[in-house]
């Protein structure tokens, strides 16, 4: 290999298209991406939910975590979708109740278990989408999207722009790598239209 040159031999996996494309409309310009707390190196899929700050023009990741198996109001544990942007010590939140995430188990290749500090205090439903929540009671989120990543972004040591999708509609949920919860839902208005 000659010096100065990087060949990445594993390239991201490219998933099927996600919603109708013809209904795309992309925002004019880059955004800042504010890097703190992911991981350099790392990739985040295509229609990642964001906040955006239009004045700054720069935006923020939303993190959310998807649930695959019924839990009980005093479990401590919760088995959530692979790949979230769950970190330990982050509050997630159902809308009316939260809890810190103590630590993470990531061993199996089908999902992640969560251990909480304390539990919910009420049950959790497969299907249903935890987000980080802005205080320990879990009823606001910290960000709301309102915008989506367009393409896969690489999160490198340094400055991060991304292009922002404002408009999509025949969004498969089932095929999107990282959940949206209600209130992101909310948030991006009309402007998005999920399916599944």
């Amino acid at each position: 290999m000659s010096a100065g040159f990087h060949y990445d031999v594993n390239p991201a996996f490219e998933q099927e298209e996600i919603c109708d494309v013809r209904t795309l409309h992309h925002k004019a310009g880059a955004y800042k991406l504010d890097t703190t707390g992911l991981a350099i190196g790392s990739r985040l899929p295509r229609f990642t939910p964001v906040q955006v700050d239009l004045t700054k023009r720069t935006c923020v990741v939303v993190k959310n975590a998807k649930v695959l198996e019924d839990a009980e109001a005093d479990a401590t544990t919760v088995k959530i979708a692979k790949n979230s942007l769950v970190v330990e010590g982050m509050t997630l939140g159902t809308g009316s109740k939260g809890a810190a995430v103590k630590s993470i188990d990531k061993t199996n290749p089908d999902y992640d278990i969560l251990t909480l500090a304390a539990a919910f205090g009420e049950k959790v439903k497969a299907g249903q989408v935890l987000f980080e929540a802005s205080a320990a009671g879990g009823t606001k989120p910290k960000n709301t999207a309102n915008f989506v990543i367009y393409e896969t972004t690489k999160i490198d040591d340094g400055i991060v722009l991304v292009a922002l999708i404002m408009q999509a509609y025949e969004i498969h949920e089932s095929k999107l790598v990282l959940p949206f919860s209600d209130a992101d839902k909310a948030a991006l208005t009309s402007r998005f239209q999920f399916e599944d």
